[in-house]
């Protein structure tokens, strides 16, 4: 039997511990910039954490060269090269970072990267509701209907209701994904309870879609098995590829012909929380370009409640990256998670399926696709979810099937 000592010899194991010691921390410093802790984090700290991330995906890169499959190594390579490319000529380091986290995560335990990421952000979101509720930071409220049948918005110690809402619906739905087969009614009731109380005091109505539709597919799973006949593997494959460039396809078309005059556009305007008239706003500031606009900006950030500025914030990731980054960079996009259907298809994950579904749909109306602090899905591509199907919560690593599509 192998030695704990041992295995630590083995650079596949030391790399995995490294990686997740890195994204432990990148999660960490990045979760606690959505609250209203004052705590800043050094910057040196961030360039370890970079540093540590690339250092894996260079070297797991190589050990598991041979798993890789060339969809997936394009996919990497365009990724990262965006990535580099957006920090070079604009200073700005979102897509790397997630670039280098999902790189990074080759062959790691997809069970272990998403139980760390829910317990830190579980224990996070704790921490600043107990803080915010006594004092110790601030709990943004806000006045939603604007001045019609007002109601008061919390924000329990995150920056935005909306954002509260959004990290519990990504932690959940990170819980359910690596609880598979185990999941419980207990803890589809509990999970449904806690939504509701949230809602209640945040009136995130996005989220709030997505977290019901999230545990509809959760329920539907438990009742008719998890074992049962499934779709042909290429109508699953082309439904992966499909999937999210009709939603971008869906939400891109809604805002371009949105008119004010239009009394059902107002009205859906009005339902979507003003998305269609703030992207018609994007889309006449920045149009449609390859690389993205360099000019891009927006504020839409929480300040105390009191909006004393045009309020401009485009909640779509579709319609956001679309400006910001470009076309280029949302086809990358739409490529990543094509292969990671492809992939959760080919194992007969149906259930993931499902998961990526819900978050691919909220997208269109929620903007935190490539924010590793909440939504972690990405790293399915390249993490090894053969884990997920396992009962242990260790690995048996003779038990690791090929994995990387």
């Amino acid at each position: 039997m192998t030695s704990i000592k041992d295995s630590f010899k083995d650079g596949k194991t030391l790399s995995e511990v490294l990686y997740l010691a890195a994204f432990s921390c990148y999660v960490i410093f990045f979760y606690l910039q959505t609250t209203t802790f004052t705590m800043t984090v050094p910057v040196y700290m961030y360039s370890i954490v970079r540093g540590v991330l690339l250092f894996c995906a260079l070297y797991r890169g190589f050990i598991f060269k041979d798993e890789i499959k060339l969809p997936t190594i394009l996919a990497l390579s365009a990724f990262l090269g965006l990535g580099v490319f957006y920090f070079i000529t604009r200073g700005d380091l979102m897509v790397l970072d997630a670039a280098l986290v999902t790189a990074g995560a080759l062959n790691v335990s997809f069970r272990r990267i998403g139980s760390l990421y829910v317990f830190i952000g579980a224990f996070i979101s704790l921490i600043a509701l107990i803080c915010s509720q006594t004092g110790l930071i601030t709990d943004y409220t806000f006045l939603t209907n604007y001045g019609e049948n007002d109601k008061l918005r919390h924000s329990f110690g995150i920056i935005y209701p909306t954002d509260c809402l959004a990290h519990i619906f990504f932690l959940v739905t990170t819980y359910f994904l690596i609880r598979w087969k185990r999941v419980t009614y207990v803890e589809i009731i509990g999970a449904g309870v806690l939504f509701g109380v949230l809602y209640y005091f945040t009136s995130a109505r996005a989220d709030m879609i997505g977290a019901v539709l999230m545990l509809a597919s959760v329920l539907v799973m438990k009742v008719i098995g998890f074992d049962k006949k499934e779709l042909p593997l290429k109508l699953k494959n082309a439904y992966s590829w499909l999937l999210m460039p009709l939603c971008a396809v869906f939400i891109g078309v809604l805002t371009y012909v949105f008119n004010p005059e239009n009394a059902f556009l107002n009205k859906l305007d009005a339902m979507m929380s003003y998305r269609l008239s703030l992207g018609k706003t994007g889309m006449n500031l920045y149009g449609f370009k390859l690389l993205g606009a360099p000019d891009f900006a927006e504020n839409g950030n929480a300040n105390g409640g009191v909006r004393n500025y045009t309020y401009i914030f485009y909640d779509s990731a579709y319609l956001k990256y679309l400006f910001k980054y470009g076309i280029v960079m949302l086809l990358v996009l739409f490529v990543i998670y094509a292969l990671i259907g492809m992939r959760l298809a080919s194992s007969k994950m149906f259930y993931a399926m499902a998961f990526i579904t819900v978050i691919a749909a909220s997208f269109v109306i929620e903007h935190h696709m490539l924010e590793l602090s909440y939504n972690i899905t990405l790293l399915v591509l390249t993490a090894d979810i053969s884990t997920i199907l396992q009962s242990s919560p260790y690995i048996n690593k003779n038990k690791r099937n090929g994995i990387i599509t």
